[in-house]
């Protein structure tokens, strides 16, 4: 655990980039819960969540091989930002799903969503190898592994406790 806290501590540029991705990943975990949600209030079917995880998954799969070529020959920061500033109007764009009910617009907004997630996710491990000094490079992979798990649960157990607070529509009898 020292490793950790030193890491965080000494090295300002891997702490700013660990920070943006625990609330990214917060964000995202959230995101997860709410969209089953959202499915199943406007589908009101199981098969409609199967397609929410083929959304969310087919892009990464289908994308990433291409982000890590794009991450390889063009500057990884500028990736990062561009994918991340194009991911927040197309999660935007899910108001328009809460207020027309398009399900295909849902989806379609998905899937842009994690195709942009395909560019990002290469071109920040690519950042991390650059900022941390060789011999610090295990415990940065291994924190990052670490907070993946714990903002996976956070992330979840956050939104499961907001949910009956957030988005419901209340009935008055």
């Amino acid at each position: 655990m020292q490793e950790y806290i030193s890491l965080l501590r000494n090295n300002s540029n891997y702490r700013h980039l660990w920070l943006g991705n625990v609330v990214s990943q917060l964000g995202d975990w959230f995101n997860l819960i709410a969209a089953a949600e959202l499915i199943t209030e406007l589908s009101n079917s199981g098969v409609a969540i199967s397609y929410l995880f083929l959304a969310r998954f087919l892009p990464l799969f289908l994308f990433s091989p291409l982000a890590g070529v794009l991450a390889d020959r063009y500057n990884r920061r500028n990736l990062m930002v561009i994918s991340d500033v194009l991911r927040a109007f197309v999660v935007l764009g899910f108001l328009l799903v809460g207020i027309t009910g398009q399900v295909w617009l849902f989806y379609l907004l998905t899937v842009a969503q994690f195709a942009l997630s395909a560019l990002f996710t290469p071109a920040r491990s690519a950042v991390v190898a650059m900022v941390v000094e060789r011999h610090e490079l295990v415990t940065a992979n291994a924190l990052d592994s670490f907070t993946w798990s714990t903002m996976l649960a956070l992330g979840r157990c956050l939104a499961g406790l907001l949910r009956p607070f957030l988005g419901q529509k209340r009935r008055l009898c």
